[in-house]
């Protein structure tokens, strides 16, 4: 079984597909020993959410899908499947994605987001504001990371994931 690397001060985590910078870690008595205690906010500054400040029991990060950033290598293979051409078109609905979302799996996430994005390209279906709630939930979910990993902001982000898929809407 491989032991997984415990987070430090510094480290960049994501949680729902926010980017997140632990700053501080402290050790709290609880009971009769002691919890480590891991801080962290938000790396890219929004509007409205520039005190926002989180802090887990590290033996609890595992439960709540908080991860590690991807590799350079693992991002760009995300990118280039968002490009390419699907399989025959199955059916994901607005509930059913919601629950993927909430894994905080950036390729389900990437899944997710080319499903609502080739149906909202195709004229056949009536793309309802739920459906395009979902996928700008998806498109949120992926771009700062994105934009951390490669080293660009929000907006040049979600360009780029915009191009991948536009051109899975010329490959189908």
């Amino acid at each position: 079984m491989l032991v997984k690397k415990k987070f430090k001060v510094g480290d960049k985590i994501v949680r729902v597909g926010r980017v997140y910078k632990i700053f501080k870690s402290e050790k709290r008595k609880k009971g009769k020993g002691w919890e480590k205690i891991i801080f962290f906010k938000p790396f890219f500054k929004r509007q409205g959410r520039r005190t926002l400040v989180c802090s887990i029991p590290a033996k609890n990060i595992e439960k709540t899908g908080i991860r590690r950033l991807f590799t350079k290598r693992k991002l760009q293979k995300l990118l280039t499947e968002l490009g390419k051409k699907s399989a025959a078109k199955t059916s994901l609905g607005v509930a059913q994605a919601k629950k993927i979302l909430k894994e905080n799996n950036p390729y389900k996430t990437a899944r997710v987001l080319k499903y609502f994005w080739l149906d909202k390209h195709d004229e056949s279906t009536n793309f309802t504001k739920s459906r395009k709630d979902v996928f700008k939930m998806a498109m949120r979910r992926l771009v700062e990371e994105v934009a951390f990993v490669k080293k660009i902001s929000l907006t040049k982000a979600k360009k780029k994931i915009r191009k991948a898929l536009e051109k899975a809407l010329k490959k189908g």
